[in-house]
């Protein structure tokens, strides 16, 4: 692998109209990122498996008439659950660096080479996901051993260039596959810098998101990365929600990323700080908590700017209609959320421990994030170790039949606002819901 330098061609966005202005208003000095403007070159791995979505779609269906248990469709793959951020919102809060006796690659490669042949979509999350070193290596693994074919990367982004290298290698490694980084960023600097603790007093973690943001931009373009998004996530808690109205704005109209994400703090995040009563104890009450209703409002205006096209909502995929479809399912998801949030009927009933899989850092398999780390009992399919790494014997076992019952009316899923583990599966494996997607794609442009 040699270093090659590519000063032939084009500048990073030289043909977008005021780039450079928006740029020095953002604080963005792409100069300082090698990444930018210099990549190593890596060998593609040769790959004849078919990653179109339509086969796990059809072959989910094709179980659910014969009361069968599919292969999960969507993944998500905790890799760690170290972090060198401390944000009170987080999910792992009480648990971040706790635990270190993560998978190797070599114990992830065997479980993948298990996990059969639905996997269309992976989610890895941690913790900070890249400080787990091999993580261009297990995406690879996942590439190489199974029929992926979108994978999303959520980050903090602490460190612009390693981001940035990843990229190179993985667009360059995985010519098929679709990859997203989804950035964390919680409002305007102030605000952010303050929710995303760090001992360091100087560390400007909004800064490094927004120069990720602009340098995987510039490196679609200088490199012809194609199928390459990358968004933005803020959660809305207590702790942002008088400032989400301007943020918003500033997001669609001057860091507009490929796509904005606001995900509602967990029902399970109890803030002490904030003394925020329990989720059944504020819908005892049927009082909404502020962050509530402004999660509402801002979803509700994010569908009509994305409808109206005021809001850039569209991934960048091969196929324009593949990518609309993705956006209205993002948009479904989040009318479900406020459907839960208010408590009405739902559209449609979990996959989780079905469709949707989840695998911890240490190898705990279970149908969702809720229940690997229920509080009141670990309802987890069991351990990937215990089992030699055989990916099928936990998901067939005697503990997810047990569980896999419980999806939808356990303790832990009232409230449950999920999107990669309840939401998405289950809208993909959902006719009726499947069919309303593709009718609200056809609004997006």
């Amino acid at each position: 692998m040699a270093t090659v330098f590519t000063d032939n061609l084009p500048q990073p966005n030289s043909s977008s109209p005021g780039t450079d202005e928006r740029l020095a208003r953002l604080g963005v000095d792409l100069s300082k990122y090698p990444a930018v403007y210099e990549r190593q070159t890596y060998e593609p791995i040769v790959s004849r498996t078919n990653r179109e979505i339509h086969w796990p779609i059809l072959r989910g269906f094709s179980a659910q008439l014969l009361k069968q248990v599919p292969d999960p469709v969507m993944l998500t793959h905790i890799v760690t659950t170290r972090c060198n951020y401390s944000c009170g919102f987080c999910s792992f809060a009480d648990t971040l660096n706790a635990k270190t006796n993560e998978l190797s690659l070599e114990e992830i490669e065997k479980t993948y080479a298990t996990i059969g042949k639905n996997l269309n979509v992976i989610v890895y999350s941690g913790g900070e996901t890249t400080l787990n070193r091999n993580l261009p290596e297990i995406i690879e693994a996942a590439y190489r051993l199974t029929p992926v074919k979108s994978v999303y990367i959520i980050s903090n982004a602490w460190k612009p260039d390693l981001l940035l290298q990843i990229t190179h290698r993985i667009k360059q490694r995985c010519p098929d596959l679709h990859l997203t980084w989804s950035l964390s960023i919680e409002g305007p600097k102030p605000v952010n810098n303050a929710t995303r603790y760090t001992k360091a007093n100087t560390w400007d973690a909004w800064q490094n998101t927004v120069d990720t943001l602009e340098g995987l931009k510039a490196i679609r373009e200088r490199f012809g990365y194609r199928e390459l998004d990358v968004q933005l996530c803020t959660v809305c808690s207590p702790g942002n929600v008088d400032v989400l109205d301007d943020w918003y704005a500033m997001v669609r109209d001057e860091l507009q990323p490929d796509k904005w994400n606001l995900n509602l703090m967990r029902r399970s995040v109890q803030m002490s700080d904030h003394q925020l009563a329990s989720f059944d104890a504020r819908r005892a009450s049927r009082q909404l908590e502020p962050f509530e209703e402004k999660y509402l409002q801002i979803t509700q205006q994010v569908r009509n700017d994305v409808l109206s096209g005021r809001l850039k909502f569209l991934y960048h995929t091969n196929n324009p209609q593949d990518g609309a479809l993705k956006s209205a399912v993002d948009l479904i998801s989040q009318e479900e959320n406020r459907r839960t949030v208010l408590e009405e009927p739902l559209q449609f009933c979990c996959r989780a421990g079905g469709f949707g899989a989840y695998i911890g850092s240490e190898g705990e398999v279970s149908g969702c994030e809720e229940f690997a780390h229920s509080p009141e009992a670990n309802k987890s399919f069991g351990n990937l170790r215990d089992v030699g790494y055989d990916f099928q014997t936990l998901w067939h076992g005697h503990k997810a039949e047990q569980y896999r019952q419980q999806v939808g009316s356990a303790q832990e899923c009232r409230g449950c606002t999920l999107e990669s583990q309840r939401n998405y599966p289950s809208i993909l494996l959902s006719f009726k819901t499947l069919l309303k997607a593709r009718q609200l794609a056809r609004q997006i442009h």
